[in-house]
């Protein structure tokens, strides 16, 4: 049966090569990202759900709508099972699993999948490895009994199906770390392609730390980076595409991001960016669902700019559509924030407001949205915060240090309400004034380690971050990316008018020095390689708060 498929999928690479492919001196290449919802709860053994979704995964790469495209990447964390693990041969090895069956069933299809079809293809897979009598990698985990370790890797296939890279996970999310390893040294992965462009890649909640992803950007110079997730996206700062395309504005760099979807588990929203000029496509969904979403990419060394974009006219509404289908975290970092609630029929307010010694300054204006406002609509009401320090987490699983400024949506009064939506059950969500303005600026201060991203953070109602032809971003001196040792002086101003608005932020990630003690598993470092920072004039207030953490560090020392 195995050898009948192999030789279908080369039969069509006979017959079906006909697509244009991307060259080098082209300005942009075609790229595609995969949302995929998994396969069907029905499916209950793990070899069975792996072959169903090999199949999709065939089917989505070999359809007409795909024909044309240079490269696709598909999703984290739905491909296969612990029992269906693949070893997976490193890039250098020069190895094509279509003809080298000594694969699982999974890694073969793909390769001759990409060989029949000749697009470079990316899937994010768990991985296996000998580690008995002590061969292996070094990794943090002893080798288990069995002699076997698990990792959440990525693979990447050539037009040829030859495996050109490989990616193995280096921040795992909380349950990864009982059956996933890590290796000591992180993984920096990059590959080069025919059509000009050199790719990083990276996994998840990688994107929140310096290595490996902020390793390939700023010290590789890498401008087209390839992103399998599996997201729980988090209000108000941390959702799925909010942080995707500001993660890709702060770094001015392409991002391919390919996410499950299960909205109702916090999982959802896929898209294609480009750095400052914002989104190509971009999708988030209120049920789960499979999409193939598509863009032309335009090559960092060629173009500077997009075409003439088309631009809504704005109209005030008073009910526009809403997302009220993807379940969220609330991010308990707000609450300790330095925070004012402002008035529920503000048109103007102009404040500075402090969290020590880190300052921002805020000035908004809002109109009043035409139509009848009944006592049964809903409304959002707003606060300004701003925070600088390092007690806070990253989807409350790593310590880190952030500086923000932002003015958020809460559905009442109290601070605890920050960080939530209107449920669907609750009623109709009115905007009984929209935003006809919003200027904010700060001075963030120099890393002491020259580790810092500064970026967007906004979100409307329906789950998508504000359109960058919607907002001025400015950096004083610029590019902040380049100069992270300096303070930074940064001004977000939205300057056409918002209908509805969740959050409206400039969010700074310290990539702290930290430990993260974990607790959760012994593959996790706690103080190894750990550098407490020292103070700094100007930086944010990111070192030991008091006797007590500083006794907490000794003690985790002394364990270790």
């Amino acid at each position: 049966m195995m050898a009948i498929k192999v030789l279908v999928l080369l039969l069509i690479a006979f017959l079906g090569q006909s697509h244009q492919r991307s060259q080098p001196s082209d300005a942009t290449y075609y790229a595609g990202v995969v949302e995929h919802m998994g396969a069907p709860a029905s499916i209950t053994s793990p070899r069975d759900r792996t072959t169903y979704i090999s199949t999709e995964f065939q089917r989505i790469i070999a359809s007409d709508e795909a024909k044309d495209l240079d490269i696709i990447v598909f999703p984290e964390h739905v491909t296969n099972y612990k029992e269906t693990a693949s070893f997976v041969p490193h890039g250098g090895q020069n190895v094509t699993p279509c003809y080298q069956t000594d694969y699982d069933l999974l890694l073969i299809e793909m390769s001759c999948a990409a060989r029949a079809t000749g697009i470079y293809v990316v899937i994010n897979l768990i991985e296996k490895e000998i580690c008995a009598n002590g061969s292996g990698s070094n990794t943090y985990d002893p080798c288990p009994a069995q002699g076997i370790r698990f990792f959440n890797t990525n693979v990447v296939f050539d037009r040829s199906g030859r495996v050109i890279s490989r990616y193995r996970k280096t921040h795992l999310w909380r349950h990864e770390y009982n059956s996933r390893s890590v290796l000591r040294q992180p993984d920096v992965s990059t590959f080069a392609t025919d059509f000009g462009v050199t790719f990083g890649h990276f996994i998840c909640f990688d994107m929140l730390f310096y290595e490996p992803a902020m390793v390939l950007v700023r010290d590789l110079n890498i401008t087209d980076i390839i992103y399998p997730t599996y997201w729980f996206s988090e209000l108000p700062f941390l959702t799925a595409l909010q942080l995707q395309e500001g993660w890709s504005f702060g770094n001015n760099v392409n991002l391919l991001a390919a996410d499950a979807s299960d909205p109702a588990g916090k999982t959802t929203g896929s898209g294609i960016y480009a750095g400052r000029l914002g989104r190509l496509q971009a999708e988030i969904f209120a049920q789960p669902t499979t999409r193939l979403l598509k863009a032309r990419v335009p090559k960092k060394d060629r173009v500077q700019q997009l075409g003439d974009q088309v631009e809504e006219l704005f109209t005030p509404r008073l009910i526009t559509p809403r997302l009220t289908g993807v379940d969220t975290y609330r991010d308990y970092n707000v609450d300790i924030f330095e925070t004012v609630l402002l008035e529920p029929d503000f048109l103007e307010v102009s404040q500075r407001l402090c969290h020590g010694t880190f300052c921002c300054d805020f000035s908004a204006k809002r109109a009043l949205t035409p139509g009848d406002i009944t006592a049964d609509l809903l409304t959002y009401r707003y606060r300004i915060a701003a925070y600088s320090g390092d007690e806070t987490t990253v989807i409350r699983v790593d310590r880190s240090e952030q500086a923000v400024c932002a003015i958020i949506a809460c559905t009442n009064a109290s601070l605890l309400s920050c960080g939530s939506i209107f449920p669907a059950s609750g009623g109709q969500v009115a905007n009984k004034h929209y935003f006809a303005e919003i200027k904010i600026n700060a001075s963030f201060p120099a890393a002491p380690r020259g580790r810092r991203l500064i970026m967007p953070s906004t979100l409307d109602g329906s789950f998508k971050p504000i359109a960058v032809s919607k907002f001025d971003w400015s950096e004083s001196p610029a590019p902040a990316a380049k100069n992270p040792d300096k303070e930074t002086r940064i001004s977000l101003d939205l300057i056409r008018p918002q209908n509805d608005l969740l959050t409206f932020a400039i969010w700074a990630n310290y990539y702290t020095d930290l430990p993260s003690t974990h607790n959760l598993d012994h593959m996790q470092p706690t103080t190894e390689g750990a550098v407490v920072p020292t103070p700094t004039s100007g930086a944010p207030s990111m070192v030991w708060k008091s006797l007590t953490s500083l006794l907490v560090l000794i003690s985790l020392i002394f364990q270790f």
